[in-house]
């Protein structure tokens, strides 16, 4: 039976000739073999239009990165393209953010919230979003001239790496913009390549997006009156690290009291900030701390807690992790 009905759609979907049928796909990531923290890199990203039927859009081409690399501000993305009608070809056509206020068709929202509610951040534990670019030129799309069936091309993605190693999940998709991700006019899945990108060198550890969050919480849902536990997470695979020796929790606190915001820090290793050791856990090494954060900041009871500053540091503190790890409480 649902052989059937299955049919039936397709047929249905066969005889509605104003609908746009178009099998697209990412043929090709290539990544660079050695790219290095502080430089500049490039990605290939190859894609094929195959049409079905018509339909002349932009295409719009999502990006997920760190956070930090900023590419929407500094990445430079252009489109090259083969076809056998003479619109449809373009050499470094120069791809653009797409403003803010304009929407997917799909859901209605922005782009990038668009692609992050469809796609999620594809297994990275670390900070990292969607960009989305569109292309400058409209693609005539006709399955009905041969010579405007099929278009094949390379997405040129130049971007400047941030000044910290990372290893992370990257993530590219790409659609017709007039339509976004319509399972009627794009009867296949969503076009979506995740492929994992290294970036070393530079002095500090290595940030690993692909395995356990550095810093977690338990319980997950917790205020700033109670008490919880900081769970600090290091890569096994890391070198440089706070692994091999006491790991001590520090930090600052953002306070309101009586109308003014105040700062205090805790910044001395000692028997009330060194962390558990959980030991090897597989993929990292574990250390927690369980706090109830006005004694731990030996702030005045009566005091509101607006925002906590941890960073995990060595008994000497020759070796510092600190990449602005905030700490937000999930309930009042």
């Amino acid at each position: 039976m649902k052989l059937l009905k299955k049919y039936k759609y397709w047929s249905f979907l066969a005889a509605m000739s104003f609908l746009i049928v178009t099998c697209m796909s990412i043929e090709e990531v290539i990544h660079p073999d050695n790219a290095q923290v502080n430089s500049d890199i490039e990605i290939l990203v190859k894609i094929k239009i195959d049409a079905e039927t018509d339909g002349d859009s932009k295409l719009a081409f999502g990006i997920l990165a760190p956070k930090s690399w900023n590419i929407a501000g500094s990445a430079t993305v252009t489109l090259t393209t083969t076809a056998n009608f003479a619109a449809n070809v373009v050499t470094n056509d120069p791809m653009t953010v797409i403003p803010a206020g304009q929407t997917n068709p799909t859901d209605a929202q922005p782009w990038a919230a668009s692609f992050q509610s469809k796609f999620g951040v594809l297994g990275n534990t670390g900070p990292v979003e969607w960009v989305v670019f569109e292309s400058n030129t409209t693609f005539q799309i006709n399955d009905t001239k041969q010579e405007q069936d099929v278009v094949n091309g390379t997405v040129r993605i130049r971007l400047h790496t941030g000044n910290r190693a990372v290893k992370l999940f990257m993530g590219y998709t790409f659609c017709g913009k007039q339509f976004g991700f319509n399972d009627e006019k794009y009867p296949d899945t969503p076009v979506l390549k995740s492929e994992v990108l290294e970036v070393t060198g530079g002095d500090d550890p290595l940030w690993d997006y692909t395995v356990e969050p550095q810093v977690s919480y338990v319980p997950t849902t917790f205020g700033f009156g109670d008490i919880f536990s900081v769970k600090y997470n290091e890569s096994n695979s890391a070198t440089g690290g706070l692994n091999g020796g006491n790991v001590y929790l520090l930090g600052k606190v953002k306070y309101n009291e009586g109308g003014v915001t105040k700062e205090k820090t805790v910044d001395a290793t000692s028997s009330k900030t060194l962390m558990e050791a959980l030991g090897d856990m597989g993929q990292v090494t574990s250390w927690q701390k369980y706090i109830y954060p006005t004694d731990f900041f030996d702030l005045p009871a009566n005091v509101v807690i607006e925002e906590i500053q941890v960073y995990f540091t060595n008994q000497d503190k020759s070796i510092e992790v600190d990449n602005d790890f905030i700490i937000t409480a999930t309930c009042p």
